[in-house]
C-alpha cells in the first residue's frame, strides 16, 4: 500500500491520459451541467479540506504530526479523496458523457481512492491508536456527518490554501483545457 500511496499522482495521471485518448462524446448540455456541478463541489470540498489539514500528507510519503479532526475532517475522514473523486468524475462525464466508456474509468478511479483511503486509515490507526479509533467511530469515511462539525481554530486563508495546492490546480486546469480543446477542435 505504501507503493500505491507513493505513486497515486502517477496513477491518476495515467488515468487522465487514458481519458484523453478515449473516444470523446459530442458536447451535450446534460453531461456538461452535471460535470460542472461535480467540479464545483469537488473544488469547494478540496479548498475546505486543505484549509484544515495544513501540511499533512504532501509528497510521496505519509506524514501526520497530528490527527486532524476539525473542519472538513470532523465531517468525514477522507474529504481530499472524495474531492479528488468529484473532480475526476467531472472530467470523465464531461469527456465521455453518460456512455458505457465511463464504467472502466469510474471503476479504476473509485478502486484507487478506496484503496488509498484504506491505507490512510491503517496508517492513522497505527500512528494515533485510541484517538483514531474514537474519531473514526463517529466520523464516516466518505459521507459527511453534519452532527460532528467542529470548526478549525486557525484555518489557512483562501490564498494560502490555493498556494499550498498549486500543482493540483495546475493539473486540473490543464486537464479541463485539454479535454475541452479536444472536444471543441477535434470533435467526438
Amino acid at each position: 500500500m505504501k507503493s500505491l500511496y507513493r505513486w497515486r499522482g502517477l496513477i491518476l495521471g495515467v488515468l487522465g491520459l487514458g481519458l484523453i485518448v478515449a473516444p470523446s462524446s459530442p458536447l451535450k448540455y446534460g453531461p456538461t451541467i452535471v460535470a460542472a456541478i461535480l467540479l464545483a463541489v469537488g473544488i469547494l470540498l478540496r479548498i475546505f479540506a486543505r484549509r484544515t489539514i495544513g501540511e499533512h500528507t504532501r509528497g510521496n510519503t505519509h506524514a501526520a504530526p497530528t490527527l486532524v479532526t476539525t473542519g472538513a475532517y470532523s465531517l468525514m475522514r477522507h474529504p481530499l479523496y472524495v474531492s479528488n473523486s468529484f473532480i475526476a468524475s467531472a472530467a470523465i462525464i464531461f469527456h465521455l458523457g453518460f456512455d458505457l466508456w465511463t464504467i472502466p474509468f469510474f471503476a479504476a478511479l473509485f478502486a484507487l481512492e478506496f484503496a488509498l483511503s484504506k491505507a490512510e486509515d491503517q496508517f492513522l490507526k497505527t500512528t494515533f491508536q485510541e484517538k483514531w479509533i474514537e474519531w473514526s467511530a463517529k466520523t464516516w469515511a466518505f459521507f459527511p456527518n453534519p452532527r460532528n462539525f467542529v470548526a478549525t481554530a486557525q484555518p489557512r486563508t483562501f490564498f494560502q490554501t490555493l498556494r499550498a495546492d498549486f500543482s493540483t490546480w495546475l493539473w486540473v486546469i490543464l486537464l479541463i483545457f485539454v479535454l475541452y480543446s479536444r472536444k471543441a477542435f477535434f470533435g467526438a
